[in-house]
């Protein structure tokens, strides 16, 4: 027995297995544009790392964020497609504004900060989007950290894998000698002096890695973030809190 089909006949069947084509993919397998987000000190990123991800030029957003230890004020602006600006206000909630108690009153203690990112070029077919960057910058020392770190965008998946130096690199999971310093000996270069830039501290003491996931749902703008942190936060948070109360 054959079957034979006419013209029309071909034309409806090929019309119905496009329609069925084109619902299985806008239902299973379509998903929202991933809108990035911002961390907790400000600027694109996880939570607490960077990504090579920038906001849209000409974008400013204004965020806080509170924990047991710290409260973040930021607001960063996306002056061009390639350069991403914050700047941050940090108040320690346990350490008073100074070493004088008669001074200080019940003032705590505050950091002011800038910070950059400079992406070097966009992510291709092969190549992941990568982005230089320095936190904390003319800063105290509270947060400094410089990065290196690169991103790549799989369906719904964004990964993004760096380098981290300072604030961002001292849990040394790649090189360094925490018996030197928390800071694996970068402490020794620094001036100490609140609105000096010390270049011959950058890129220095331990070198740790970190990276993360960011997933974004069907249910735009819900996403879901999967962070692996470069900073050992107990180490670095007593030796801050030692610092300030001793200097």
């Amino acid at each position: 027995m054959r079957f034979f089909l006419s013209p029309s006949h071909r034309f409806w069947l090929s019309t119905v297995a496009l329609a069925v084509s084109s619902a299985v993919s806008a239902d299973a397998f379509d998903y929202p544009d991933l809108v990035h987000s911002q961390t907790d000190f400000g600027g694109v990123g996880l939570m607490q790392m960077p990504t090579a991800r920038t906001a849209p030029e000409g974008e400013f957003t204004l965020g806080s964020t509170y924990n047991e230890d710290y409260v973040h004020f930021n607001t960063s602006l996306q002056l061009f497609p390639w350069l991403e600006t914050t700047i941050r206000y940090t108040q320690v909630h346990d350490l008073l504004y100074s070493n004088d108690a008669s001074f200080s009153g019940d003032t705590k203690y505050t950091d002011k900060s800038i910070d950059a990112k400079l992406r070097l070029w966009q992510e291709g077919f092969w190549l992941p989007e990568l982005a230089v960057g320095v936190r904390d910058i003319g800063g105290t020392g509270l947060f400094d950290g410089e990065y290196i770190v690169g991103s790549k965008r799989a369906g719904p998946f964004d990964f993004s894998l760096g380098l981290g130096w300072g604030y961002m690199g001292n849990r040394a999971n790649l090189t360094g000698d925490k018996n030197q310093s928390v800071d694996c000996g970068r402490d020794t270069t620094y001036s100490g002096n609140g609105g000096s830039v010390d270049v011959a501290r950058m890129f220095t003491g331990c070198t740790a890695l970190f990276g993360g996931i960011e997933y974004q749902t069907p249910y735009a703008p819900l996403s879901v973030k999967l962070e692996y942190d470069g900073n050992d936060y107990q180490a670095t948070l007593s030796a801050q809190k030692l610092a300030f109360r001793w200097t």
